[in-house]
């Protein structure tokens, strides 16, 4: 019963603390919400956008699909751009991504994040493909700005090694493949031949270890797979473009109320050491 008396009078004298001073925290809070929504009103507008994104740098590392690993060094790539943006070193960021120094000036943040899917038993695990967060004082500059990544990708150096090894790699295994097919049926043909049936010669693929038992047909399509990964499988691919947007972010309902919450804590502040001065 005290307690409820101690904080019924906590309330009285607030409210007719406000009540003496309420020109002064009206005022304030008047004055804090209009001068920030003129800010927001004159300051430079930006907008964002987003895109869908895979790599193929995972492929090309031979690295195993563990967890969040899939796209982390591509992500860490597209993230270490923000380091400059925030240093504005903007003459960087023009040369890593090949675009005019007025261009890169008008990135405010660009950000990648991993893409996760739930399974049936509420566990998440990483896909093979990545969303890049833009955030631009220009909206007319998103194209460019999503050609400057593929060439930053492109034209990475610890890319452009693996890159390249992985292609030759590819072509020795494609033509292992087509020898192997070659061979087959030339044995084949040899076997018809002689009446002998050969149809139950097993292959073993390379990369999963499963034996096959029309191999003609099978290693055809491995090196059919192999040749449509090794040309799709860049090292930046858009899977979605950054989304056009028209419309600027400005915040102003949210930074005004904000701005007047803080004014109404000054007015506050300003009417009780006037009121202290006063007595």
């Amino acid at each position: 019963m005290h307690e409820e008396l101690d904080l019924r009078r906590l309330f009285e004298n607030f409210v007719k603390f406000n009540t003496r001073n309420k020109k002064i925290v009206l005022g304030s809070i008047i004055i804090g919400f209009f001068s920030v929504v003129l800010f927001q009103k004159f300051k430079t507008p930006y907008y964002e956008t987003k895109a869908i994104c895979t790599s193929g740098i995972a492929e090309y590392e031979r690295q195993e699909q563990i967890e969040d690993l899939s796209q982390r060094t591509a992500i860490d790539l597209v993230n270490y751009l923000q380091i400059n943006i925030e240093n504005q070193d903007f003459k960087q960021i023009s040369r890593l991504l090949n675009i005019e120094k007025n261009i890169a000036s008008n990135i405010k943040k660009i950000e990648a994040e991993q893409l996760y899917q739930q399974d049936m038993n509420e566990k998440f695990y990483a896909l093979n493909k990545f969303e890049i967060f833009l955030t631009v004082f220009d909206n007319s500059v998103i194209q460019d700005i999503q050609n400057g990544l593929i060439y930053y990708f492109n034209n990475n150096k610890y890319i452009t090694d693996y890159y390249s090894r992985y292609l030759i790699s590819n072509n020795k295994i494609i033509s292992d493949i087509e020898n192997e097919i070659s061979l087959l049926s030339s044995v084949r043909i040899e076997g018809a031949k002689n009446h002998l049936d050969v149809s139950s010669v097993n292959i073993v693929t390379g990369k999963e270890g499963t034996a096959i038992s029309n191999q003609i047909v099978m290693l055809s399509q491995l090196r059919e797979s192999i040749r449509t990964q090794q040309d799709l499988l860049l090292p930046l691919v858009f899977v979605q473009d950054f989304a056009k947007v028209e419309q600027k972010e400005d915040d102003i309902i949210s930074w005004g109320l904000l701005g007047a919450f803080l004014s109404f804590i000054l007015g506050m502040l300003i009417s009780l050491i006037r009121e202290i001065n006063n007595k």
